[in-house]
């Protein structure tokens, strides 16, 4: 029998591969080689045994995969091997906007807005989203008035679940919130002594194990198997021990995720105390707020935060805590690196960048709570944090498509649009986050991807800078565009929208209107400077610099230094160059030295900005109105407005948009830089469909 066991492949486990291994085993038996397997009732067994066979397989490769956190696919597999690493998936977040709000009328001396007070939104796509305090406020009251300022309203239902502690029932002191869609860190949990006794105490989140006494007033949290969210208490030596008849009270409010992100105005639905007269002023619209962390996530940040264990020496140990902090604040995306990174270097210091989920930018007062109470509990005391915000380069897309109808039945309009929700999905795949690379050829892929119908398609790549100029003092900017960006050719390089409004400088009391920015590239035609790419060795006298182009009369001179070249002097700028090279040789035979070697920087390496209108009369006509308004560094793709002072931008954001040509189709973002597509502009992608029949 052993002979013939070995006829059975035991690495196939599909089922026709599985019955075969069977009847070769059978048909190796004296007894039963004769049997017609195909027709016979024996065939109908073999076909339970190679299904059973199968099953069994496949559900012990399950197992096996379910028990690692690298290959599970259930999430409550996936939860339960983050919890060996002490992670807690992150509950869904709710969004939180800020008002002022003003109540008119009150008698008392102060007034209380209590916790959970609740508001309703104004419609976001026809839903209208309920709202509630997040903390208790009280305030004096003065001239009758009530001025609770900067509260913060969280989108969601509250909700209030009691437990009665049972240690024979429940031994573990595990309570489960039944909610699904509770934001834990709204969670309030309240442990009071009896049905007969209601004093009560308020425990907090453990954090730091070690910090426990065997008394400390702490509850613990965790995802259950069912994906409910588990409130847990200590057992008398980590953390204090409840008693069999205290009440367990957990306060909560329940979120719909993000879907009321931007409410921005609210109407109060409950009298305060009993007075109902008031003004509520907006000040930040609600944030994105988030979703239950994914599988994917969690898969992907359990092991970096145990690998962190609350404390921040290493980049991915500022990322993790910031990425797990418990301010309610969900990133998209979030880059550090160290002061010796930096350009130029700054010592003793670690710089964050921070992209929020669904906005472009923190606000001054999140920063700080970022700073004070993720990254200095856990930072070297010798390191000092600092966050920048992201500097967004937003491209510009134009693209020309190519498809032949007899292919699809699509209509142009509908090629149209799916092409602009392919370039939009690559971007939301590829870009939007820090230290990406857009590249052309990749979104090409993604447009002919879309659909076999499409024959070609050509593209033309802007970039943009969008920014709120200061319209009270006069400011200067540089804007960083990541890339060498091309000379305009009549005055088709860099541009600005929408029109400005400045002072008349020749009457301040006057304003000019209809002012737009516009590039004048410098001639390219003389030799500026020669830079040293190698200063060669053992030159004994001053070698010969010979340049040769296209151009000519430009001549220079090199100055050695202990045998090196040490800089190149250039004596005559010549003209006509459009190209140029430098030749470094002997001056003559006894002179030696060699391997010196530089480039020629020709003129027009930047470029002018100016500022214009139109006249009112011919709009052919251009009046300069400042014929220096900034410069360009083509080569590091820099535009710089000097001295800017706008009095007015002519859009409702007050917004202003800088145009640029890139000289390449591959660009990528380093530091706080993020390449992006604006999915809030209609004209970032531009989309122009070609029928062409074959």
């Amino acid at each position: 029998m052993a002979g013939a066991n070995s006829n059975i492949q035991m690495t196939d486990l599909d089922f026709n591969t599985i019955k075969t291994n069977l009847k070769t085993f059978l048909q190796s038996q004296d007894i039963l080689k004769d049997y017609n397997y195909e027709g016979s009732a024996l065939s109908v067994l073999l076909d339970i045994l190679s299904y059973n066979t199968q099953y069994n397989a496949y559900y012990l490769n399950q197992v096996a995969n379910e028990m690692f956190l690298d290959t599970a696919i259930q999430r409550g597999s996936v939860v339960s091997q983050a919890k060996l690493l002490d992670y807690v998936p992150k509950s869904s977040i709710a969004p939180r906007a800020t008002i002022n709000l003003t109540v008119n009328g009150v008698t008392d001396a102060s007034l209380t807005l209590p916790k959970f007070t609740t508001f309703m939104s104004e419609a976001i796509d026809g839903i209208n989203y309920n709202f509630v305090s997040a903390d208790t406020q009280t305030v004096n009251v003065s001239a009758n008035t009530a001025m609770f300022e900067s509260v913060v309203l969280k989108q969601g239902i509250p909700a209030t679940v009691s437990f009665t502690v049972d240690s024979g029932a429940n031994p573990s002191y595990t309570f489960e919130i039944p909610d699904q869609n509770v934001d834990t860190t709204t969670l309030t949990v309240v442990v009071q002594q009896s049905s007969s006794n209601s004093s009560s105490e308020v425990y907090t989140l453990a954090s730091n194990y070690l910090t426990l006494q065997n008394d400390s007033k702490v509850y613990f949290l965790q995802e259950g198997l069912n994906n409910n969210y588990q409130v847990y208490f200590g057992d008398g030596i980590l953390g204090n021990k409840l008693s069999d008849g205290n009440i367990v009270i957990l306060s909560y409010v329940v979120t719909q995720g993000s879907a009321a992100a931007g409410a921005n105005n609210f109407v109060l639905m409950d009298p305060i105390s009993g007075y109902s007269n008031y003004t509520l002023n907006p000040l930040t619209s609600a944030t994105q707020g988030g979703n239950r962390e994914s599988i994917t996530s969690v898969k992907f940040q359990a092991p970096k935060s145990y690998a962190a264990q609350s404390r921040a020496v290493t980049k991915e140990d500022y990322i993790t805590a910031i990425q797990q902090n418990k301010l309610d604040i969900a990133f998209d995306a979030v880059n550090v690196w160290g002061g010796e990174e930096n350009d130029p270097p700054v010592y003793g210091q670690v710089f964050i960048s921070l992209k929020p989920q669904g906005s472009y930018n923190l606000t001054t007062t999140q920063k700080q709570k970022i700073i004070e109470d993720v990254i200095k509990p856990i930072s070297v005391l010798t390191v000092t944090p600092t966050i920048i915000d992201p500097d967004y380069t937003y491209l510009k897309l134009t693209i020309d498509v190519v498809y032949n109808p007899n292919k699809t039945t699509q209509t142009a309009q509908q090629i149209e649009n799916g092409v602009k929700a392919a370039i939009q999905s690559f971007a939301n795949s590829s870009l939007n986050t820090f230290n990406s690379t857009f590249s052309a050829y990749d979104m090409l892929t993604a447009i002919q991807n879309y659909s076999s119908s499409i024959v070609s398609s050509n593209y033309k790549i802007q970039l943009q800078k969008k920014f709120l100029p200061n319209l009270l003092n006069t400011t200067s900017y540089n804007l960083y565009y990541g890339t060498s960006l091309e000379k305009g050719i009549l005055l088709s390089g860099v541009s600005s929208s929408p029109s400005l409004k400045f002072k008349d400088t020749t009457n301040l009391e006057n304003t000019i209107d209809g002012i737009y920015l516009e590039e004048v590239p410098s001639s390219t035609n003389t030799v500026e400077s020669l830079s040293i790419i190698n200063p060669g060795f053992s030159y004994t006298a001053t070698p010969k610099i010979t340049i040769k182009g296209d151009g000519t009369g430009a001549t220079a001179h090199a100055v050695i230094v202990n045998g090196r070249i040490n800089e190149i002097v250039v004596d005559t700028p010549g003209t006509g160059y459009t190209s140029a090279i430098a030749i470094i040789t002997n001056d003559s035979s006894d002179t030696t030295g060699s391997l010196g070697a530089a480039v020629v920087n020709l003129a027009g390496r930047y470029g002018t900005l100016r500022s214009y209108y139109n006249n009112t009369n011919n709009s052919s006509i251009k009046t300069i109105f400042n014929s220096n308004i900034g410069t360009i560094d083509y080569i590091n793709g820099i535009v710089a407005l000097n001295a800017f002072n706008p009095y007015d931008v002519n859009n409702e954001l007050g917004q202003l948009t800088i145009t640029t040509n890139p000289t390449t189709s591959i660009i990528s973002s380093s530091y706080n830089r993020i390449i992006t597509v604006d999915p809030f502009d209609s004209t970032s992608i531009v989309v122009n469909v070609i029928s062409k029949s074959s």
